[in-house]
């Protein structure tokens, strides 16, 4: 138990409580007694002067009371009493054995005591044998000078604080009782949320990736069971990705693996013995060998920008000069549907930041992509916008579209709009998420639009030169 978080609490809440108990119970009984012993001496001060008074008449006259006149007033007054002299010697009374014989006390005190200041000696500590209260008070006029004292013992006095000592006893035992329940059921509520997340976090180790705590309260431990459950819905995110993406790869290298091993057997084993038709065999091969080769350089360049391991240089680039670099360098591609790209240029030269290479492969990414949806003899719109400190360009295409539902999940790796035509096209599914990495890597975003059956828009946005090196 005592290994355990609740146990340390439980355990700890207990010995806070037996111990400010303690301290309590003992500061109650110190002054619980010392105001009972505080009052029998106010009270045997109070009889003692009374006393004093009724014996004054006949000791000014030098007659010394009766023992049967002392019984009387020791009854009156609830304790011993006898007479001493200013030397401290017994003249009338039974005195407790301690003052029997001599003045026990200081002599100043018995000066003191003569001189009209009542005195008094309290013995209240358990290594004392004679645990009393005395008072000590002089008659008024006595001839000779005679003083009157009155002793009680302590044990009496404790009756009263002891009954007040028991009562406080059942207080603090009933308070102990509460105080634990308290604790049980604070240490309960303390522990209960970590158990719950502790199980949460055990279930989801095990796979079971749906695992989610309930602990979900305003505090410290609440929030830490909203940090479990935001960092278990990313994981297990992350699980569905990577299951998924793992599905999507092996479908990707399944067609082409098994187009590959067909042909490759029929021609191995002689099936096909038109050299025509042989020819096509072997194009066919090395087209999806090539294919496969995209997919991995793509799956490659993926991870790296993933992992945060590619490199990128960059430099001034004049958005104007690089696409009309571009336009000639994609003209076979363009020409292959009988497509005219038509560049749109703003009045002054937008010259960004960027590493011409990977901007390159944007948009060799972009167009590829207008060229496979946009209809033969149709246009293909590039616009440059200057807007500072930015600057953009879109590659527009005027084909079908992309649903509205789609277009959110287009820069997932593998997502397809139209993934029968994708797939004949040659596409690997991976080069809108490449472009938007690449972009981000860059310092811009790319943004994709699109009105069914009115083609889509693909706007590249990055930081202007000039801009970014006055910041």
């Amino acid at each position: 138990m005592s290994r355990s978080i609740f146990g340390r609490l439980f355990l700890s809440h207990v010995a806070v409580i037996l111990l400010t108990t303690l301290v309590l119970g003992l500061f109650m009984s110190y002054l619980v007694r010392n105001h009972a012993v505080r009052t029998k001496q106010s009270d045997l001060l109070v009889k003692g002067r009374v006393v004093s008074q009724l014996l004054a008449p006949d000791l000014r006259q030098g007659r010394v009371p009766s023992a049967e006149q002392l019984q009387e007033l020791e009854q009156l007054a609830g304790a011993t009493l006898w007479l001493i002299d200013r030397e401290g010697r017994v003249i009338a009374g039974t005195p407790p054995n301690r003052w029997a014989k001599a003045f026990p006390e200081a002599a100043d005190e018995l000066s003191a005591l003569f001189a009209g200041e009542a005195q008094t000696w309290v013995r209240t500590s358990r290594r004392q044998t004679d645990r009393s209260i005395v008072v000590g008070i002089a008659v008024p006029g006595a001839n000779p000078q005679t003083a009157v004292l009155l002793y009680a013992s302590i044990t009496g006095v404790n009756k009263a604080a002891q009954a007040v000592e028991k009562l406080l006893l059942y207080s603090l035992g009933i308070g102990i009782l509460a105080a634990l329940a308290f604790a049980l059921v604070m240490a309960r509520g303390l522990t209960r949320p970590v158990a719950d997340i502790s199980l949460a976090a055990a279930r989801f180790a095990g796979g079971d990736y749906t695992s989610r705590t309930g602990a979900t309260g305003d505090d410290e431990l609440g929030r830490l069971g909203r940090t479990f459950n935001a960092m278990a819905e990313a994981l297990a995110h992350a699980e569905e990705n990577r299951r998924k993406f793992l599905a999507d790869v092996t479908h990707e290298l399944k067609t082409p693996v098994a187009s590959i091993q067909a042909m490759a057997e029929a021609l191995q084993d002689g099936l096909v013995k038109d050299t025509d038709q042989q020819h096509r065999y072997l194009g066919t091969i090395v087209g999806e060998a090539k294919r496969i080769d995209r997919l991995l350089r793509d799956l490659l360049a993926l991870a790296e920008l993933e992992a945060g391991a590619l490199s990128i240089v960059k430099e001034p680039l004049d958005l104007g000069y690089f696409w009309h670099e571009q336009a000639d360098r994609l003209a076979p591609l363009l020409s292959s549907k009988n497509l005219t790209l038509n560049l749109r240029l703003p009045n002054q030269p937008a010259v960004v930041l960027a590493d011409p290479d990977r901007l390159a492969q944007v948009a060799l990414n972009l167009i590829t992509n207008a060229v496979r949806y946009a209809p033969a003899g149709s246009n293909i719109d590039v616009t440059i916008t200057l807007s500072p400190p930015n600057a953009s360009f879109t590659v527009r295409d005027y084909g079908p579209g992309i649903p509205a539902a789609d277009l959110p999940h287009i820069w997932e790796r593998f997502y397809r709009v139209d993934k029968a035509r994708t797939r004949a096209a040659g596409g690997t599914g991976l080069g809108l998420a490449i472009t938007r990495e690449l972009v981000r890597y860059m310092g811009g975003e790319t943004i994709a639009e699109s009105t069914p059956g009115q083609g889509a828009a693909f706007t590249v946005t990055l930081p202007l030169a000039g801009h970014i090196r006055r910041s």
